[in-house]
């Protein structure tokens, strides 16, 4: 009777099999680090775009909430070209401004209708302080910006009457 040895052939196949499986091995390794590059320069690229901090605002102003006297400064000094003069004189009223809306704010005890007349109020106050430091064209620009914010306020308080009528009448 012919007998192979059992081990030789299975030898042979294990050995092929470790080899393959050493290469399949390598691949994957390969492989997965491959994926955890990726993934580890995708993280660094992400945290390297600049969040803004809290408090910090994009831009002049966006979203919702009022500006800060800062952001107020900044965004007359953009739009009037203010002089660094008319800046350090108008700074404190906004400061001024600020101070007093933020009380307003804070304060219950007044209706809607009540502290929207007093906002406004302070405001207007902030505002007739501010237009003898400007220029003739400063304060038609600022005039012009003032009626463009007032059309779009009106214009919102419109929409959000109309939209919040809408779902009531369905």
């Amino acid at each position: 009777m012919d007998t192979k040895p059992l081990f030789s052939t299975m030898d042979g196949d294990l050995k092929k099999w470790r080899a393959g499986g050493r290469s399949e091995r390598t691949y994957l390794l390969l492989f997965a680090l491959a994926i955890l590059a990726m993934v580890l320069l995708g993280i660094k690229v992400a945290s390297s775009a600049p969040f803004p901090q809290a408090g910090e605002h994009q831009g002049w102003h966006h979203g919702p909430g009022p500006m800060g006297p800062e952001q107020e400064l900044g965004w007359l000094s953009d739009k009037l070209k203010l002089t660094d003069d008319q800046k350090s004189k108008i700074k404190p009223i906004l400061e001024d401004e600020h101070k007093q809306l933020s009380t307003l704010r804070e304060d219950t005890s007044l209706a809607r209708e009540e502290k929207h007349a007093k906002f406004k109020q302070i405001h207007t106050n902030a505002y007739d302080q501010i237009n003898p430091i400007l220029t003739e064209q400063q304060q038609a620009t600022l005039k012009q910006l003032q009626q463009q914010r007032e059309q779009g306020m009106k214009a919102r308080q419109q929409k959000g009457s109309g939209e919040s009528a809408a779902p009531q009448s369905q």
